[in-house]
């Protein structure tokens, strides 16, 4: 009976230490995968402040820059799908005349590749915000990541992700979503 107590603990106590063992150099070998940290990072990219060149080769400066009048601003980042353009610019356009008045928040647009790109500078004059061509890598990075899963990037006083290609959101839910409703 005595061995079988001691038989039993003894296996208890190499079970315990080669799952620790086994845990921590799980640990290691998953801290040290290059892979695993740019998912985990990707996941934690957040969108700064909309700065850039737009397709039409202007430059578009921080919208954060100017601190000096004291007022809060904002800043909302997508990504336009050439596929999608004409719906994903009817959206936004409804979302800005829904903004409209409001000087503090700036809706930035960005493009997915230089179709899109072409796309846009030959409808300058249906687009109601600013579409950029080349950006800050980590914003643009954070914005195509949060296009991934059908959503936008907000900057106000803090970095938020929110929904709006789920068919779902309307543009008057994404303008209360971004400022109306402060």
């Amino acid at each position: 009976m005595k061995k079988g107590i001691v038989l039993e603990i003894s296996l208890t106590c190499i079970l315990v230490v080669t799952g620790w063992w086994l845990f921590d150099t799980m640990k290691y070998v998953e801290s040290n995968n290059p892979e695993l940290k740019i998912i985990e990072n990707n996941n934690n990219i957040a969108f700064s402040d909309g700065a850039g060149i737009d397709v039409m080769g202007n430059n578009v400066y921080s919208v954060f820059s100017d601190k000096a009048d004291g007022i809060e601003k904002s800043v909302a980042a997508f990504l336009l799908r050439y596929d999608s353009l004409d719906a994903d610019l009817q959206f936004w356009n409804e979302v800005s005349n829904h903004l409209s008045g409001i000087d503090n928040i700036r809706l930035t647009a960005y493009c997915e590749n230089d179709r899109c790109v072409e796309a846009v500078r030959k409808k300058t004059d249906m687009v109601d915000f600013t579409v950029l061509e080349y950006g800050e890598i980590l914003d643009m990075q954070a914005v195509i990541e949060a296009d991934a899963v059908g959503e936008f990037c907000l900057r106000k006083n803090r970095f938020k992700r929110i929904n709006w290609r789920d068919g779902i959101q309307k543009p008057f839910d994404v303008a209360m979503s971004i400022g109306l409703g402060q």
